[in-house]
């Protein structure tokens, strides 16, 4: 499960660092991906076992919420 996290991770960082499209298209694609990263993984990470996944999908979740603003 870890793995494929930071594997998914990755691969959204790769997608993101690779747009070229509009800005507002970015935003809206930026915004899925995060979207798609909270319902995978939103409650799959205990803070206590998994502090690090915990953290990063929280700050996920942060910035997608600031993207919906």
């Amino acid at each position: 499960m870890h793995n494929n996290f930071w594997d998914y991770l990755y691969e959204t960082t790769e997608l993101i660092e690779n747009m070229a499209n509009e800005k507002q298209d970015i935003i809206e694609q930026v915004y899925a991906r995060l979207e798609n990263v909270e319902l995978l993984y939103e409650r799959n990470f205990d803070p206590v076992d998994s502090y690090e996944e915990y953290v990063a999908v929280k700050l996920i979740r942060a910035i997608s919420q600031a993207i919906k603003r």
